[in-house]
Parts: structure tokens; C-alpha cells; sequence
């Protein structure tokens, strides 16, 4: 087994990780903050509490882990091109949380006149959660093609129908634009954690 499928479980761990501590590490440091109808970003806007430390010791670190694990994974999994076509989509998923840390949305995330950094964020980060059904979907397929990962490929098709329900949701003005959001995140990150886990399996002597 290659030494990418080695690390790709503590590059998922990491991303993951990451991003579960930024949420509630900032959400607990931000009064009046609410998961439900408040984005993760507004954790890192400018004048945030401690938003240097959400953006560059969260956001940051997130997106890098989370390219990193797609690499790892594309050079531990049977390639095909569905495959590849399905973590270069992760990757610009990942790239959101490296746009929402050299980014940050303007105070509350919903100016009527956006700032350039505004716009890039949003740009970035809707980009991302846009595929993100189309390669969970394309994840899910080709995971019925790889030794002993049918667990991956049935919750690659869940995870593409959660996060279309999440993006279908996820409206600026909804009261639950916060749980929306989250449906997204929690539907992707726990195919890269269960893929990692998969990875390493793999890589271990015994398989």
C-alpha cells in the first residue's frame, strides 16, 4: 500500500478536527453567537472575537489538511478519472476554508453591499459547497468499485443527497442558515473521516 494511504487518516482527522474545534472553541468565545441561524464564518469576521485565532489556528489549518488528505487518498485509492474528478471537487471545497481565512465575509456574513474580501469568500466557499454534491455522488460511485468499501459508497450517496438538502436550505434569510451549513460540513467531512479509516485499514500489514 502506498505511503499516501498511510497518512490519509491523520490528514482527515486533522481537517475534521479542525474544523469541529474552530466551531465551537470561537462559537463558545462569541456572545450571542447561535449554530442555528448563524454561518461558521461570522466566527472569523473582522472585529470577531478572536478572529485571527479562527481564521489563521482554524480555517487555515482546516483547508490545508483537508487538500492534503485528498492527496493522500488519490494516491492510495484504485485510480480511475470519476475518482480523481471527485477529489479535485473536495479540493475546492477545501479551498473555501483557505478563502475564509486570508478572507473573511464582512460583519454577519450578509452585507447589502459586499467588500471585495465579501465577495471572494462567497465566490470561493459557494464554489465548493456547489460540487460538493456532484463529487460526494462521484465518491459514493466509484466507491463501489474498491475492495471492502461498501460502506463508503453507501455513505458517499447519502452524504451527496444530505448536502444537496443542506445547499437547497442554506439561505441567508432562513433562521436555520446555521444547521444548513452544518448538514453540509458534517455530511462531508464524515465520508473523509470513514474514507481515512478505510485508507488506513488498507495500508495496514494484515490487509
Amino acid at each position: 500500500m502506498s505511503i499516501g494511504a498511510r497518512w490519509a487518516f491523520p490528514f482527515a482527522v486533522l481537517g475534521a478536527g479542525a474544523v469541529l474545534l474552530l466551531t465551537l472553541l470561537g462559537a463558545a468565545g462569541f456572545p450571542g453567537y447561535s449554530h442555528e441561524s448563524q454561518f461558521i464564518s461570522e466566527l472569523g469576521t473582522r472585529g470577531a472575537p478572536h478572529e485571527r485565532w479562527v481564521r489563521f489556528a482554524g480555517f487555515l489549518p482546516a483547508g490545508i489538511f483537508v487538500i492534503l488528505f485528498a492527496a493522500a487518498a488519490f494516491d492510495g485509492l484504485p485510480r480511475s478519472r470519476l475518482t480523481s474528478a471527485g477529489l479535485l471537487g473536495l479540493v475546492v471545497y477545501a479551498l473555501g476554508y483557505v478563502a475564509a481565512a486570508f478572507f473573511p465575509c464582512d460583519a454577519g456574513c450578509r452585507p447589502a453591499q459586499p467588500s471585495v474580501s465579501q465577495a471572494i469568500h462567497n465566490a470561493v466557499g459557494l464554489a465548493g459547497y456547489a460540487l460538493a454534491p456532484l463529487f460526494m455522488y462521484a465518491l459514493g460511485w466509484q466507491a463501489r468499485r474498491w475492495p471492502g468499501a461498501t460502506y463508503l459508497a453507501a455513505l458517499g450517496f447519502v452524504a451527496a443527497a444530505l448536502v444537496l438538502v443542506g445547499l437547497l436550505t442554506l439561505s441567508p434569510k432562513s433562521p436555520f442558515a446555521g444547521i444548513s451549513q452544518r448538514v453540509i460540513e458534517v455530511a462531508v467531512l464524515s465520508w473523509v473521516l470513514l474514507c481515512g479509516v478505510y485508507l488506513r485499514s488498507r495500508a495496514s500489514p494484515a490487509a
